[in-house]
């Protein structure tokens, strides 16, 4: 297998270090070798097989941070399968939306939530003349349909291996990740397995690590779906814990002396304001690498006092493989001792990105001048799945435009002033105000809606919506809160909600969020927080 792929690097970094330790999980207390991992991933991988999966096949997984999640998306990987990776927390009609729109063959689940969304998408296949196989993970507490295979993770050691893996190219694509989309529909970037290698390398050599490393991971696998193979080249353990509380973090760090850690501003924020109250001794920890949200300037400040010079931050886009710009620790001591305003940057391109900001006519703009972000590197996606009219307005002549409004310094680094997106960043996760609208349009006593991100000290953007009534009828902020916690995701519910007899509208028509947000924002100096 070439390892121009990511599988190929996988498999080769999985048989270097057999007997350290790969992975952890607090809440059961099983550690695996990198010898027992690849064993088992191997073993599930030869169940699957005998499943039907084979090179090419969509499988989707809904998988709680668990064990089980390393061990079947590795192993969906292994058979040359097309994973589709879900989170457990997404809505009902999100995952309807990508089940179908992925064309999924396989499903592997362990949540109690969407078994009715899956069982009704493998009855609709069936009435297409197609079959669509659903395996149910053992060990979970859940009672599955007769029509989903149950299987235990112990069943499958009986299984017979089979003899080799399909060889992967580098065309061939890896994932398929879904990420929100302006018109609310979801988006499916599409990642080869040549890219991912890229980006596997381009992450090896941004932040560098070694098999005495112990990386702590607190956030939802589907987000670092690739976070164990960029550990496994360098044959450090991996620890995971299940939900995030402040008191769990520290004492894993505490106990397990954490090296590394990867994480967002919101929970950065929480554990700022644990360890002002309790002593817990994190001086094994050298990188925190942080991302996916803006950070506030003084809480990262007030961070680098409690915790050192050890902060790394990342700015990313699911298109471009996560990586785009980097600050390293130097630039955040450097900033911290001189009062630079380049602690409020994202950093500098990653070495293996080339990055412009350029004006409505595509012109390169000056150092302070704003314009659209954009980007060439080799491990861009190759596309948005079924949807080359929305690829060929992303991508132009190579060069992927982000939809975010930038402007770089005389030293070249980048920050990120507003969004040409309609979008809110609210504890690292991205909500697109259309689909928050959508929702809560459905209200019976709703008129219209207007979606915004308002700045929060701990969110780093709070969801905040503006409604109209119609006319005569009465509605709670609670009762629109409540309704849209039962029909969508819960990061996209809002938290505050105003009543308005009208929304602001532009000359043409459109509601003017500008307005809407100003009064939030006028302090600011940047649009975003």
């Amino acid at each position: 297998m070439s390892i121009e792929t990511i599988q190929g690097y996988m498999n080769k970094a999985l048989k270097r270090f057999e007997e350290h330790p790969a992975v952890t999980f607090m809440s059961t207390n099983e550690t695996l070798t990198y010898r027992e991992l690849r064993k088992e991933i191997d073993k599930i991988a030869s169940f699957l097989v005998h499943l039907g999966v084979k090179k090419g096949s969509h499988v989707a997984y809904l998988i709680p941070n668990s064990i089980e999640f390393v061990l079947f998306s590795q192993a969906v990987a292994r058979c040359g399968a097309t994973s589709i990776p879900m989170g457990v927390k997404l809505g009902v009609r999100e995952v309807d939306f990508i089940l179908n729109d992925s064309d999924t063959d396989f499903v592997i689940m362990a949540t109690e939530m969407h078994m009715k969304t899956v069982l009704k998408y493998v009855n609709d296949k069936k009435e297409q003349h197609q079959s669509v196989k659903v395996l149910g993970l053992a060990g979970f507490n859940l009672q599955y349909p007769e029509e989903f295979t149950t299987v235990s993770r112990q069943e499958i050691q009986k299984v017979e291996n089979v003899s080799s893996f399909p060889d992967m190219l580098p065309e061939d694509i890896s994932m398929i990740s879904y990420t929100g989309g302006t018109t609310g529909r979801p988006k499916g970037v599409m990642h080869s397995q040549g890219g991912k290698a890229a980006a596997l390398i381009a992450s090896f050599i941004e932040f560098p690590m070694d098999d005495r490393d112990k990386v702590l991971l607190t956030t939802p696998l589907q987000h670092s779906a690739g976070s164990l193979m960029l550990r496994a080249l360098a044959g450090g353990a991996h620890i995971y814990i299940d939900n995030f509380k402040p008191d769990t973090f520290l004492k894993t760090v505490q106990e397990k002396k954490i090296t590394v850690t990867f994480t967002v501003p919101t929970i950065i924020y929480r554990i700022i304001d644990k360890v002002k109250k309790v002593k817990f001794d994190v001086s094994s920890l050298r990188s925190i690498h942080y991302g996916s949200s803006p950070i506030s300037s003084e809480r990262l400040k007030e961070a680098m006092e409690l915790f050192g010079p050890v902060f790394v931050q990342q700015y990313g886009a699911t298109e471009a493989n996560v990586l785009i710009t980097r600050m390293h620790k130097f630039d955040h001591v450097r900033a911290l001792e001189t009062g630079a305003k380049f602690l409020q940057s994202c950093g500098k391109p990653c070495l293996m990105t080339e990055i412009r900001i350029i004006d409505e006519e595509g012109q390169d703009v000056k150092a302070y001048e704003k314009g659209e972000v954009i980007l060439k590197s080799p491990y861009l996606m190759e596309g948005y799945y079924k949807r080359p009219d929305l690829t060929l307005e992303a991508i132009k002549d190579g060069w992927f435009h982000t939809g975010d409004i930038g402007q770089f310094d005389e030293e070249g680094f980048l920050y990120i002033v507003d969004r040409k997106k309609d979008m809110i960043i609210s504890g690292g996760m991205n909500v697109y105000s259309v689909e928050v609208e959508k929702v809560v349009n459905q209200h019976p006593s709703v008129v219209m809606s207007a979606c915004i991100g308002v700045p929060d000290p701990d969110w780093g953007e709070l969801v905040t919506v503006f409604v109209v009534l119609r006319d005569g009828l009465k509605c709670s902020d609670e009762e629109i809160i409540e309704f849209c916690k039962a029909r969508t995701s819960s990061y996209m519910v809002p938290k505050k909600v105003y009543f308005k007899e009208n929304l602001p509208l532009t000359q043409i028509g459109k509601i003017d969020k500008k307005e809407l947000k100003k009064d939030f924002w006028k302090d600011k100096e940047r649009q975003i927080n």
